[in-house]
């Protein structure tokens, strides 16, 4: 298997925000400045704010925007979206948390 030649500038998406939408949230972001090697992106969310991150959708890189959908009010879910690169790199945005239980 080739690897990837490294990619130079490695960085997160900006303005990572949520949405009210009829189902649940749309969650949008603006694509980072380096995109020399960007493959797409990894939204990941993680239940009150423990436990592992679990990717929900793996995005290409001219998708700046995912839906979730809101299934209960208790709790609150952790949300992320990560950049990721070529050759195996990624950064992510701010986490923010929102009240409910989203997949």
């Amino acid at each position: 298997t080739e690897e990837a030649a490294p990619v130079a500038a490695v960085e997160a998406p900006s303005k990572f925000v949520a949405l009210n939408s009829a189902e649940g949230l749309t969650l949008r972001w603006i694509a980072p400045a380096a995109t020399d090697g960007l493959t797409g992106y990894n939204v990941e969310i993680r239940a009150n704010g423990k436990g592992d991150w679990n990717v929900i959708a793996t995005v290409p890189a001219d998708q700046l925007t995912q839906s979730v959908t809101k299934s209960d009010t208790s709790g609150w879910t952790q949300f992320r979206v990560t950049s990721v690169y070529a050759d195996g790199q990624s950064a992510s945005a701010t986490v923010f948390g929102i009240p409910g239980v989203f997949a």
